[in-house]
């Protein structure tokens, strides 16, 4: 009773504190939108100094490096609530629940006071994979859009349409996420901060290089102009080979990933035909304490490998 007491309250300190961090970040991100609306028409003395002419420039934010590389961890992002399935609160829960299931399994393998860290260690995991694969998602639907993203600012500037003009009919033309990025994107600009710059905070959102790309093409035709049309015509056929390439990458490893998904869910299904033919055998066997401890680290074991071989897919369709 006192060793569920303590899990339960490891499990609750835990929760409470990840969700004060979360609501941190996310009372930060309303704290620096209104300082950028505030100073979006402030002049900077020192670029006004050197220049001679006053300018529109952003205040840089106070940076919270421990924070940032905490929910970095994490895989949240408080900027994008765009690509939350599951509500922060309810991920954080999902992951208390875990924890303490956690906790209280694995006091049998180890001591209270070492089952209480590794229950919140594998609650802070949960949270970060649902975080993970709630990102991985929406990324990889704006990876999608790009192609299609492109190609009509291509056509809108071959009309004559400005550039401003072009993206704000990605914006407004394209489908959800890719629009809301865009529309992001065109309010940045909108309060002073370069195209180039605004595509870059995209690509910071997302990690996608082909944001990259287009900030550099963006940048390099307002420094030293150029047929825009024609560039973004071939930025737009390279990013398509890549996403069909993505594609044929994640075809060819759906065969690796099923065999992983067989190789975990064998001893399960051995089990359970097991407990089916010869009962005796499994009762003896989980009502044993060598056995539940047996049983524990086979259910890691298999996790793990599990996890390693998802690993090893990744990084091969990445090179």
């Amino acid at each position: 009773m006192e060793q569920s007491y303590l899990l339960g309250i490891g499990a609750l300190l835990t929760l409470a504190l990840v969700t004060g961090v979360v609501t941190l970040a996310k009372s930060g991100q309303a704290r620096r939108m209104k300082e950028r609306i505030a100073t979006a028409g402030t002049v900077d003395l020192r670029v006004s100094e050197t220049a001679g002419l006053p300018s529109i420039r952003l205040r840089a934010a106070n940076r919270r490096p421990l924070l940032e590389r905490f929910l970095r961890f994490l895989r949240f992002n408080p900027e994008t609530p765009e690509e939350a399935l599951i509500p922060w609160w309810a991920t954080l829960i999902i992951g208390a629940l875990v924890g303490v299931f956690a906790g209280y399994y694995l006091r049998v393998l180890i001591r209270v006071e070492l089952a209480i860290p590794a229950g919140i260690g594998v609650g802070l995991l949960v949270v970060r994979a649902l975080f993970a694969w709630q990102h991985n998602r929406y990324v990889e639907r704006i990876f999608e859009q790009i192609p299609d993203a492109i190609g009509m600012m291509v056509r809108a500037i071959r009309a004559g349409l400005p550039v401003a003009e072009a993206m704000r009919s990605v914006a407004v033309e394209l489908s959800n996420p890719l629009r809301d990025e865009f529309a992001r994107m065109l309010g940045d600009v909108a309060i002073g901060r370069p195209i180039d710059q605004a595509i870059m905070r995209m690509h910071a959102r997302t990690d996608l290089p082909e944001f990259s790309f287009l900030a550099v093409v963006f940048g390099l035709q307002s420094q030293t102009g150029g047929n825009l049309a024609e560039t973004l015509e071939n930025l737009a056929d390279i990013v398509r080979k890549r996403v069909a390439l993505a594609k044929r990458a994640k075809a060819l490893a759906a065969e690796a990933r099923m065999q992983a998904g067989i190789l975990m869910a064998l001893p399960y299904i051995a089990a359970l035909a097991m407990s089916q033919i010869q009962p005796f055998y499994i009762e003896n066997f989980f009502g044993n304490p060598t056995g539940q401890k047996l049983a524990a680290v086979g259910v890691g074991f298999s996790v793990f490998g599990y996890l390693v071989i998802k690993w090893m897919i990744k990084q091969a369709g990445k090179d």
